[in-house]
């Protein structure tokens, strides 16, 4: 119970920094002086940028900021042992793999840090809209300390292109994750573009990082706010023996592990694709199998109706982005529990009812089922519970049912389309 209470005290602690540090930025002068070097004008710039979104034209924060880093890095080094004079088209097979699985295989480099040194000057020039660091070595260090590899993420978008004029390679990637810092904040899905400068010697003498689906704000406003609770649970199921699609096995490698509310537009594109395809695959071809449908299932990913309806929770309290949705069924004794969180894992909602297939003679998909609530419990840390009295009826289609993924659509809610990884 010790440590627990620990942590909590901690990130009660450093918000309250960031709180205090952003209202710096509304003293008067007089007040300001109480403050002295480095640490006014730090405060003052952060919660300048906190508070007013700051920015220029390139939504860069301010160079000052910019330069300004978290944890010490070291001096600069120097390292002799450099490949001269590759092509454009070798710089760009390396940095694939630096970009993809790492120079020694570490995992993508944004979040590990574990890139090909010899085709960087050690002087390059390292800029994204919240950072800029001219030396290799301070730059792979800050890589380091930053993502956490265990539960961060980058994909590289398309292949590198390569420009001979301008004597450029650029690509695109997609990151997220939680960032090693003692509060564990949670860095939400962004694209960007790299452009990639080589010199007259084939060394990279500049990486040059633009985001265009995420503010440098927001990037700043992430970077300090804690995270309340852990990832959500991910499965850890292979791809079945049984015959998966490449478009269901794509999906599930794309939602598992992630809440509903952490994709960019560009991701909930792609997903909707995967849906389609596979919905349109599944309708009235594919044998509906009850079996498949008992276990626990987890909420990854929520496609709103056509009016922008979202899931029907039937639990009288506010959605935060943190929390998780369950659901539990028993096809066998006909049972169906809803559980939703409501401040993460420390207070929930359960409900439960009975599960009716509305036509028990069709055996394709879609399949209708009728859910009825006859009864619910708010549980803190899942044992002290109160009963709630919550009742209603609920009707779906099961558009997907497989091994580890299912796709569902609320009938009588709005529309909206869930899809669920199972867990057990």
């Amino acid at each position: 119970m010790t440590k627990p209470l620990q942590g909590r005290k901690l990130r009660i602690l450093l918000a309250f920094f960031v709180l205090h540090t952003v209202s710096i930025c509304s003293l008067s002068p007089p007040a300001l002086s109480i403050f002295t070097g480095r640490r006014a004008w730090l405060a003052q710039s952060v919660g300048s940028v906190l508070v007013a979104g700051t920015t220029n034209s390139r939504d860069e924060l301010p160079d000052l900021l910019r330069g300004i880093s978290l944890a010490p890095l070291g001096k600069p080094q120097v390292s002799d042992s450099k490949t001269l004079n590759l092509t454009l088209e070798e710089l760009a097979a390396r940095l694939t793999r630096d970009l993809t699985e790492g120079a020694h295989k570490e995992g993508g480099y944004f979040i590990t840090g574990d890139l090909s040194t010899d085709i960087f000057r050690d002087d390059c020039i390292f800029s994204d809209p919240t950072n800029k660091v001219q030396s290799l070595s301070r730059y792979q260090n800050a890589l380091r300390i930053l993502f956490d590899p265990a539960v961060s993420q980058v994909q590289l978008l398309s292949p590198l292109e390569i420009d001979e004029q301008k004597r450029t390679i650029s690509g695109r990637i997609r990151s997220r994750g939680y960032l090693q810092l003692p509060w564990r904040p949670f860095v939400s899905a962004y694209e960007s573009d790299i452009v990639y400068t080589v010199d007259e010697s084939g060394l990279i003498a500049g990486q040059d990082q633009t985001w265009d689906s995420k503010s440098s704000f927001k990037a700043l406003r992430e970077s300090f706010t804690p995270s309340l609770v852990d990832p959500p649970p991910k499965s850890t199921r292979r791809v079945p023996t049984s015959s998966e699609s490449k478009e269901v096995t794509e999906l599930f490698e794309y939602i598992n592990g992630r809440r509903p509310n952490e994709y960019t537009s560009q991701e909930r594109s792609e997903i909707s694709s995967l849906i389609a395809a596979i919905v349109t695959d599944s309708n009235g071809k594919s044998d509906f199998n009850r079996d498949l449908l008992s276990g626990r299932w987890i909420l990854a990913y929520l496609q709103p109706g056509p009016d922008g309806a979202g899931i029907d929770r039937r639990i009288p309290f506010p959605d935060f982005d943190f929390n998780d949705n369950f659901q539990v069924f028993d096809a066998d004794a006909a049972k169906i529990t809803n559980i939703g969180q409501v401040l993460g894992p420390l207070v929930d909602v359960k409900v439960s009812g009975t599960l009716q297939e509305v036509d028990e003679l069709s055996t394709r998909i879609p399949k209708e089922f009728r859910a009825s609530i006859h009864g619910g419990t708010l549980c803190f840390r899942q044992t002290n519970c109160i009963g709630l009295p919550i009742e209603g009826e609920g009707i779906f289609d099961s558009l997907y049912l497989g091994e580890r993924l299912r796709i569902g659509q609320n009938i009588n809610g709005g529309g909206a389309r869930i899809v669920q990884i199972r867990l057990d």
